[in-house]
């Protein structure tokens, strides 16, 4: 008996299941069930947002200097 007659023979008696999913998506529960907690949080968002912010300062505190310098002149 060949493979794929076995396969249709197992499944004819039950002891296979077809899976109806389509286009290899998980379910709901599957996707739950598989979830990983992720304990850092939004770590690497919290860090950029940060780095960002000090750059964007250094840069105002760049033509607040400049500006004043001007001024001065």
């Amino acid at each position: 008996m060949s493979n794929a007659e076995e396969l249709a023979a197992a499944f004819e008696r039950g002891e296979e299941d077809v899976s109806l999913a389509s286009a290899g998506k998980r379910s709901k529960a599957e996707k739950v069930e598989h979830k990983h907690p992720h304990p850092e949080g939004d770590t690497r968002r919290i860090v950029n947002n940060a780095m960002s912010g000090e750059e964007k300062r250094k840069e105002q505190n760049v033509k607040e200097y400049s500006k004043e310098q001007s001024k001065e002149k």
